[in-house]
């Protein structure tokens, strides 16, 4: 699995365990349009995932290859530099989706809830 696909797994857990269901729902989209045959292609959701062993143990595997120490490194190789700040959000998710380098907007358009 891609180093990107890690971390969007981790995200897609933390929108999850957030209640962020738009950006759960693009992490997952993400990963499956690239890897069709990815495990998560067996939930509906991250938050249908998270009830199983089997994704529990996927996230331990992950955690242990990509570890956070890891990551941020692999970041200041990459000369990353997050300009978002959280103070110019009014939502978690807004948050998310600008660190994900996305429109707030066109995240709900396209994985917000049609309710």
């Amino acid at each position: 699995m891609q180093d990107r696909d890690k971390a969007l797994v981790i995200g897609g857990t933390c929108a999850s365990m957030m209640q962020m269901k738009a950006v759960e729902k693009f992490c997952r989209s993400v990963i499956l349009q690239r890897n069709h045959g990815h495990m998560l292609k067996r939930w509906d959701s991250f938050t249908e995932a998270l009830e199983y062993e089997d994704f529990h143990l996927l996230l331990k595997q992950i955690k242990r290859k990509l570890p956070e120490d890891r990551a941020i490194e692999m970041l200041e190789e990459l000369d990353y530099q997050c300009p978002v700040r959280k103070s110019d959000h009014d939502s978690n998710e807004s948050f998310a989706a600008a660190v994900l380098g996305i429109e707030h907007k066109w995240l709900m358009e396209n994985f917000g809830d049609e309710d």
